[in-house]
């Protein structure tokens, strides 16, 4: 008893008080060794990274929204999406593609500068557009100077059908033969109409192996009608082609009917070889300014075999030059670029056209034909 005392009053610890320290230490330093360990591994994680890549080109609205409301009747319609350059360094756009070959997009300006605003106008051509709920698309591709693009959506709802184009695209895949008839009927429901049918003034079709004819018309109670009868000529160059029948009209609200067309069947190598950009063409028609409406170049690659023997174009009134374009020694493949404008005013009422490119491949005959958009101003 008495060593106890004594060790005690001389501040020596036994071993049982000597654990009881260390657990106690340990509870005390465990909050600064957390704390501790905590710092290093946040300080091994990389740092926050803010970027300011933000799009400089900002729409007012990207869905135009009136499926709530049927359309006015009406063979154009259009709808108008705004935007604004909220970025440092001038816009500039470098395509417009649409969902729909009925879609002719136009933009106020190519180059928007920083702060400026700026307009894309949509309109629709409603002849071969079904009736009901319809929803469209625009791409928009620019450069901020970032290559970007951004989709503008419109939906809306077409009225019933006022004339009735079918088909609205002549498909003969394949081989066509000489001695078949295709018919394209337009159909005429508007009000007054029905007992009096269309009033046909001249029937055109390009390429020249497309040939269109008036074959019927009919009136009712309900409804006239109008049939074509379409052939397609023994001289249809190998692979697939595009073409375009045109009616016109003394009709002031269907002037010009115009009927795409697709023939052929594209040919193994063609597939590889032959390639089109823009794979639909543009033409800006300026009402005041004749001579200065103008298109986007036509890029066409073909084999280095083919010699190029001319261009045509329709409507006649366009013009189109084609040369070839400078080659660093490629023995396979030739490029070419067609540029196009216009000498007069084409007729009220063509919104299509067509490029015809004719080459030449030893004694075989060789065609690549693009279609055209021709946007009115």
């Amino acid at each position: 008893m008495a060593d106890a005392t004594s060790a005690h009053a001389s501040g020596e610890l036994t071993p049982a008080s000597s654990m009881v320290s260390r657990i106690l230490l340990a509870l005390l330093l465990l909050p600064c060794i957390a704390s501790a360990l905590s710092l290093r591994t946040r300080n091994t994680e990389p740092a926050l990274k803010v970027t300011g890549d933000r799009p400089a080109l900002v729409f007012e609205s990207y869905l135009a929204d009136s499926s709530h409301l049927t359309a006015e009747s009406k063979p154009v319609i259009s709808e108008e999406f705004y935007f604004r350059n909220q970025g440092q360094s001038v816009v500039r756009i470098t395509e417009l593609k649409p969902s729909c070959g009925c879609l002719s997009p136009t933009i106020s300006s190519r180059e928007i500068p920083p702060g400026e605003t700026g307009r894309i106008t949509l309109p629709i051509r409603t002849a071969n557009e079904p009736a009901g709920l319809r929803e469209y698309l625009l791409t928009v591709q620019y450069e901020d100077p970032k290559p970007r693009e951004v989709t503008l959506t419109w939906k809306l709802r077409l009225p019933e059908k006022k004339l009735l184009i079918e088909p609205r695209v002549l498909m003969v895949i394949g081989e066509s033969s000489p001695t078949t008839e295709y018919s394209v009927t337009i159909s005429d429901f508007r009000q007054g109409k029905a007992q009096k049918p269309l009033q046909i003034l001249d029937i055109t079709a390009a390429p020249e192996f497309i040939q269109a004819k008036l074959a019927s018309q009919s009136a009712g109670d309900e409804l006239s009608q109008t049939r074509l009868d379409v052939r397609f000529t023994a001289d249809v160059p190998p692979g697939q082609h595009r073409g375009l029948i045109t009616i016109m009209t003394d009709d002031a609200d269907y002037p010009a009917i115009q009927i795409p067309v697709v023939t052929g069947r594209p040919e193994k190598s063609e597939r590889k070889s032959v390639h089109v950009t823009p794979e639909m063409g543009r033409v800006v028609v300026q009402r005041t300014q004749v001579l200065s409406s103008a298109g986007t170049d036509i890029r066409v690659k073909v084999p280095a075999a083919w010699t190029l023997e001319r261009t045509t174009a329709w409507p006649p009134q366009l013009v189109a030059a084609t040369a070839k374009t400078p080659s660093a020694g490629d023995e396979i493949e030739a490029d070419y670029v067609t540029e196009i404008g216009l000498r007069e005013l084409p007729a009220e009422g063509i919104f299509q056209g067509l490029i015809l490119l004719h080459f030449r491949e030893g004694d075989q005959p060789r065609l690549v034909s693009v279609p055209l958009s021709l946007v009115w101003l």
